[in-house]
């Protein structure tokens, strides 16, 4: 990896003049932002404390000795490179946040312009209301000469993007999703990168569906592999990027594996796809591959969990958004059971959805009903390795398969976890609910009948849903 380091002032570097590099050579260019990176997001909470930073160095107390040395704003990354009519450009690759804000300083400061331009309406709005509080601040005490920066160049965007990737694994300063999608922008066509950027964008936050994904790729009946609490921000971060950044393949096909059914009549064979997307399992390449997948699973999320666009899907609708959602304490189960519902959507499309969330609720949310007290974080891995429910959807040939598996699930619920004079507790009001919403027929001994009860419910209304 061939890396080139500068120091200099903010000054120099929007000027555009010739900066001497460690190895005496000069790097030239003008700044240029890529339409792939991720907007300009700083708010008045960050310029706030970028100021007050500058102004204890430049304006210090009365009793304190002013500072004989320049204000140090940290390293940005840029790939240094000859565009197609030769002029030379200093892309932007990390620090683009802190470039663009100081950059607004600048221009209100002095009028100074420099080469950056921003397409994104996201950037646009936040530049815009930049400017505007800046312009209400005491700016003349900073000196923008004397704001050191350090350049960290390369000549080739992998290199630069490496480095990048480098630096943030190890740190909090990005999430893991920043960085997927830096990696697989990179291993984009360059010529499509601005349109994927774009599209990208679109999808706003992925946190919540890419929990979702990891937990289906990675709780397997044959490789259980153990995911970080909620607690472990970085050891998260570095499981994102592991999965679906650094062990996704350099190929450049668009692959997505899907279950197909192949129907010989007379000799005539004909080939039926159960659904239409990718499989969550599958292994990923780099660039439009991975996109497409996340693409894929964010419309799918979007059409079941978040907006209600398909008609036929009403009485699933009606379950999830009108009671699944609602209940109190079982955050860690809606996820686990977010995750199965995606699974079994993308395995096996929606025709029968309704029936097959039902079955999947009562597996997913069984702890709610026979752990002792709380549903802990724990508990869902526990569930899991007990009772392989994502294995056994994707064992499951058809949807009638997967039903029967679901149905063979059995627990047992301590009479203790429920007593009698229990009224008001959360457990509680998640059994009452539930006996409501489902028209359950559950005897006086709850413990003992609620299972049975679910079961009939579930098999009535299915029934009547055919019918």
């Amino acid at each position: 990896m061939e890396v080139k380091v500068a120091s200099c002032s903010v000054e120099q570097l929007f000027k555009g003049m010739g900066i001497t590099a460690s190895d005496k050579t000069i790097i030239k260019g003008g700044l240029h932002l890529p339409e792939y990176q991720r907007p300009y997001r700083w708010k008045e909470e960050q310029l706030k404390r970028l100021l007050k930073d500058l102004k204890t160095h430049f304006v210090p107390p009365k009793d304190a000795q002013p500072a004989n040395h320049d204000f140090y704003i940290g390293s940005i990354i840029l790939h240094q490179q000859t565009n197609d009519a030769g002029k030379q450009l200093l892309n932007i690759i990390d620090g683009q946040q802190r470039l663009t804000t100081l950059a607004l300083i600048a221009y209100l400061k002095d009028g100074s312009e420099t080469s950056l331009t921003y397409d994104s309406p996201i950037s646009q709005n936040q530049i815009r209301k930049n400017i505007k509080w800046l312009k209400d601040q005491d700016l003349k005490w900073l000196k923008l000469a004397s704001v050191n920066i350090t350049l960290v160049v390369t000549h080739s965007e992998d290199d630069a993007y490496r480095f990048f990737e480098t630096q943030n694994t190890g740190g909090v300063r990005l999430g893991g999703v920043d960085i997927i999608k830096a990696h697989h922008l990179r291993a984009t066509p360059q010529s499509q990168q601005n349109d994927y950027a774009k599209q990208w964008e679109k999808l706003g936050s992925l946190d919540v569906l890419i929990e979702a994904i990891l937990k289906a790729r990675y709780w397997s009946k044959l490789e259980f592999r153990p995911l970080p609490n909620h607690r472990q921000i970085l050891e998260k971060k570095n499981v994102i990027v592991n999965e679906l950044a650094e062990q996704t393949g350099q190929q450049k096909t668009d692959i997505a594996y899907q279950q197909i059914s192949v129907i010989n009549k007379n000799g005539d064979i004909t080939p039926f796809a159960h659904s239409n997307g990718y499989a969550i399992r599958q292994p990923l390449n780099a660039g439009i591959n991975a996109i497409h997948y996340l693409e894929y699973f964010y419309a799918l999320r979007r059409q079941l969990l978040v907006e209600k666009t398909d008609p036929q899907l009403n009485d699933f609708y009606d379950f999830y958004h009108g009671f699944l959602i609602k209940r109190d304490g079982c955050d860690y189960l809606k996820n686990l059971f977010d995750s199965t519902v995606l699974l079994y959507a993308s395995q096996f499309g929606t025709q029968h959805l309704y029936q097959a969330v039902l079955w999947l609720f009562r597996v997913v949310y069984s702890p709610r009903v026979k752990n002792e007290k709380v549903v802990r974080e724990d508990s869902v891995p526990k569930l899991v390795r007990e009772s392989p429910v994502f294995d056994w959807i994707l064992m499951s040939y058809n949807h009638e398969q997967c039903i029967e598996r679901l149905k063979k699930y059995s627990y047992v619920v301590d009479p203790k976890n429920i007593p009698k004079d229990d009224k008001t507790t959360t457990k509680k009001r998640f059994i009452v609910a539930t006996i409501k919403t489902l028209g359950m027929e559950v005897e006086d001994n709850i413990a003992a009948s609620y299972d049975s009860a679910l079961i009939k419910a579930i098999e009535k209304i299915t029934y009547q849903g055919e019918s």
